[in-house]
């Protein structure tokens, strides 16, 4: 691990998402891909959900080739969760691992969000209003779905296979970390 980073919006002891960035445009070699995945179990099925390939393109890849941007910059992603991972969990790889695999509440959905595209969740621009006359949140119906859809929760790992997942997870790790109930 490098040196804690001192600009704003990285964590200590976590490298700069810009260096990162450089890192994944320059590809990263396959064999990351076996050390990444063995800092806290994950499996070849489980790693190839996260690069978004297959099992058997990832086993088809030598050693030394690189990964595509989005393979490296998945990859790079989940070292760094991982990084925050093991320092909120103070080096604990097993409850890690556990956090990783357990559906959370604060990581679920409802489907009816996902399906139904009519719902009073779902505002057009005009709807919100204007710039001039911003219309209070309170006023408007925050009810985003049916209440009678349950919350379906999902693990932080099955949302690794977005960027936006990948945002999410290291969101509820700060909460665990700051100790803030979900």
């Amino acid at each position: 691990m490098t040196a804690p980073s001192k600009s704003p919006g990285n964590k200590p002891g976590l490298r700069p998402l810009t260096d990162l960035i450089i890192q994944a445009r320059q590809g990263v070699l396959r064999r990351r891909v076996d050390e990444i995945a063995g800092l806290v179990g994950l499996t070849d099925k489980e790693m190839a959900h996260i690069l978004d390939m297959s099992v058997r393109s990832l086993h088809g890849k030598s050693a030394n080739d690189p990964l595509s941007l989005a393979a490296s910059e998945r990859l790079l992603l989940l070292e760094r969760l991982i990084q925050h991972g093991l320092m909120v969990f103070d080096g604990r790889t097993d409850l890690f691992n556990r956090w990783l695999h357990t559906p959370l509440y604060e990581l679920g959905y409802r489907e009816a969000a996902i399906d139904d595209h009519t719902s009073e969740a779902f505002l057009s621009v005009r709807e919100m209003g204007s710039f001039e006359e911003p219309e209070p949140a309170y006023n408007r119906s925050t009810q985003p779905t049916a209440p009678d859809s349950p919350v379906i929760p999902q693990s932080p790992l099955v949302l690794l296979d977005t960027v936006s997942g990948f945002s999410l997870a290291d969101d509820v790790l700060g909460r665990v970390e700051w100790g803030i109930a979900g």
